[in-house]
């Protein structure tokens, strides 16, 4: 994993856990912001998408992923949509009682997935 990619692991993982501090990077706090009105503005969509995925099939996470950049544009919206999307199925792992071990999976895979997509 490259520079990139620890940046957006690191950043995935503070977005999922959801803790903001005095020591939160500027791009982690942006992401909530944005991610928020994300949230409220595709909610029924993004709740669909999650229901459409077991939490460790990966392949069907991607799948839904690459919906999201289908068309080749890699914009800062669509990069926050992925991790609005990843929280959310994180979010639902949470209220399952899954382990924090699957949210750190979903973490690092959102920053595998978007350093991938970034550097294409």
């Amino acid at each position: 994993m490259g520079k990139l990619g620890k940046t957006a692991w690191e950043l995935g993982r503070n977005f999922l856990n959801g803790k903001l501090n005095p020591q939160t990077s500027t791009y982690t706090k942006t992401l909530y912001r944005v991610g928020k009105e994300i949230d409220e503005k595709f909610e029924t969509a993004l709740n669909e998408m999650v229901n459409h995925v077991r939490q460790r099939d990966k392949e069907t996470i991607k799948a839904t992923l690459d919906t999201m950049f289908e068309d080749g544009l890699y914009s800062w919206d669509i990069i926050a949509m992925a991790y609005v999307f990843i929280r959310k199925c994180a979010q639902r792992s949470r209220e399952q009682g899954k382990d924090k071990d699957t949210i750190e999976q979903l973490a690092l895979f959102v920053g595998e997935y978007v350093e991938d997509r970034c550097t294409l």
